[in-house]
């Protein structure tokens, strides 16, 4: 690793299921973004969910996954399914800083946090599940204020963050929604019509560029933080372009099931998948296979090396 990058010995997880382990399911058949990213800062090889029940002293000492499948900087997002909003993440972190004082200490636990990597990742489920498909946001935003509306739910999420001791984040924009299989699926009639949503791909296009300009602005006004910009859109986006490049041979749909509605509990043991995950993009109809993460995460880590320096 470069020798420009500081000591990270924690990591720490916020956000959806592009990030999530799954306390019962994976979404992916495989490694998640937070096992790369950490195995890549010679933290540990896997980060458990905060809710697991057999989390070791060393677990908690290193970092665990708050992040929840579904989840959303809108709070409206979660209402549907009951689970966890990115807003409730951060008075679980909270119960984990205090479990974590009890292992080593005050002292050493304000340490561990203002020494630990954070990855906050949420959003693609409040336009995909939310804007576009529900009608409540729509009567009361237009794309662009709606935008507006989540960042600073992130901005207030952040130095929430910060005010706990928190000092580098690495924040993830949009990936290109309107080609997760998912949202195709949802949004139009005939299911075999696998065409991209043009409006969806250009609100993560647009939001992404919202976020590049506002974290030099969050950074600013939090001294001694240093918040980068994590960028799923470019990679993503060439996979679905040059698919052959990666080793793809199908992007619109995913390996679990049919592809193109299973997701997260209907991705189980009893569910057929395709012989050949690897050359699948994605896993089910919203997650990437452990190729494409693996893929994406290479692209990161030349990106956050980059920020360092």
């Amino acid at each position: 690793m470069a020798a420009t990058m500081p000591n990270f010995t924690s990591i720490l997880i916020f956000g959806d299921s592009m990030v999530e382990p799954g306390i019962t399911t994976s979404f992916s058949n495989g490694k998640l973004i937070p096992d790369f990213v950490a195995r890549f800062l010679g933290i540990k090889e896997t980060v458990p969910p905060s809710l697991a029940p057999n989390l070791t002293n060393d677990d908690i000492r290193t970092g665990v996954n708050f992040a929840s499948a579904g989840s959303g900087y809108d709070d409206l997002t979660t209402v549907p399914t009951g689970v966890i909003p990115v807003s409730k993440q951060l008075g679980m972190f909270k119960s984990y800083i205090a479990k974590l004082s009890n292992i080593v200490g005050n002292t050493e636990a304000k340490s561990i946090i203002q020494k630990s990597f954070v990855v906050l990742s949420a959003g693609t489920n409040d336009f995909g599940l939310n804007y576009f498909l529900l009608p409540a946001r729509r009567a009361q935003f237009n794309v662009s204020s709606y935008q507006d509306f989540l960042q600073k739910s992130l901005q207030d999420f952040v130095k929430g963050l910060y005010d706990l001791g928190v000092r580098t984040i690495a924040i993830a924009g949009l990936p290109p929604m309107g080609c997760l299989p998912l949202l195709v699926t949802e949004r139009l009639k005939d299911p075999l019509d696998r065409t991209y949503l043009e409006d969806e791909n250009e609100a993560a296009r647009s939001y992404n560029q919202k976020l590049v300009k506002l974290i030099p602005q969050l950074q600013a006004s939090l001294p001694g933080s240093k918040i980068v910009y994590a960028d799923v859109y470019t990679p993503l986006n060439d996979m679905l372009n040059n698919p052959q490049k990666y080793g793809f041979t199908t992007t619109d749909r995913g390996c679990c099931g049919a592809g193109i509605l299973e997701a997260s509990f209907s991705c189980n043991p009893h569910t057929p998948v395709c012989p050949t995950p690897s050359q699948f993009l994605f896993w089910d109809s919203i997650h990437p296979s452990e190729a494409a993460y693996k893929a994406l995460v290479d692209f990161l880590e030349k990106q956050i090396i980059q920020s360092f320096q």
